[in-house]
């Protein structure tokens, strides 16, 4: 072996050895107080998991023992409507079919408290609500059932108790427009569809529809505009339910008319 290496090494093995030393010399451990370990190991419980039907990962099953609970549990109460004889009510009462008028739309239906069925507005500000109501069992709940006139261009307000119209009310509150129902959502998109400027190109497309409200875009929307103040839809196509919109309508579902349509700007 050659001298100059076999020097080198020794030198080298030589100064690590000594780094290790005198680092090892200069480390103060740590005094901790040391407890004497507990005389049973606690006592581990078994977590099953599960197959979620819907395919994926083992979850969790819960296992929480009804007898670990205290007391009752809360009471939950699931109502299901059916929407079709409480439609028929109301559409058949006099006094719905004139408020309502011959174009209007369904909205949706909710269970309210008997003191809430009717809609209020402020005192310092009261507009001359049109409400007609009947005598019924007061602290029943009742169903109110809210459609959107096209006729008057106003929401209309019924609540039914036992099978019978309640009251019938024009909403109070000016510029009110309830979300959009799905029977509008459907006729948006169809009236949308017989633009000339589009109807070529969206009958094969997905159509989606979302209320507008001259009330969100006031800075945009002067009052003099066509659908100001209207039932107005934006209507979109694209080629997937989540693709890209292709082509857009505003669609006014009050005068039945198509505002606008046209291409979407940007990537197609």
């Amino acid at each position: 072996m050659n001298p100059k290496f076999l020097s080198y090494v020794l030198i080298v093995t030589s100064w690590i050895m000594g780094s290790f030393l005198l680092g090892c010399s200069s480390v103060e451990l740590t005094k901790v107080p040391k407890k004497p370990l507990p005389a049973q190991h606690p006592q581990l419980s078994e977590l099953p998991l599960e197959l979620p039907p819907e395919r994926g990962p083992r979850r969790p099953v819960d296992v929480i023992s009804p007898t670990t609970l205290s007391g009752p549990g809360p009471e939950i109460i699931i109502v299901e409507i059916d929407q079709a004889p409480l439609r028929t009510t109301a559409e058949q009462d006099a006094a719905v079919k004139q408020q309502l008028g011959d174009r209007f739309a369904f909205i949706g239906t909710e269970e309210v408290p008997a003191d809430q069925c009717l809609v209020t507005v402020p005192s310092d500000n009261p507009p001359a609500p049109r409400a007609m109501a009947r005598s019924a069992a007061p602290g029943a709940s009742r169903y109110r059932l809210t459609y959107y006139s096209y006729t008057q261009n106003v929401a209309v307000h019924v609540c039914l108790k036992d099978h019978r119209v309640f009251s019938v009310q024009a909403d109070p509150r000016e510029g009110y427009q309830p979300e959009e129902g799905e029977e509008e959502i459907t006729a948006a998109i169809n009236l949308a569809r017989t633009d000339k400027g589009i109807a070529r190109e969206v009958q094969n497309l997905h159509g989606h529809a979302i209320l507008t409200s001259p009330e969100e875009y006031r800075y945009f929307w002067v009052s003099d505009e066509a659908g100001f103040g209207d039932r107005v839809f934006w209507v979109t196509f694209s080629e997937m339910p989540e693709s890209l919109a292709l082509y857009f309508a505003r669609v006014d579902l009050t005068s039945q008319t198509v505002l606008d349509a046209g291409k979407e700007a940007g990537p197609q």
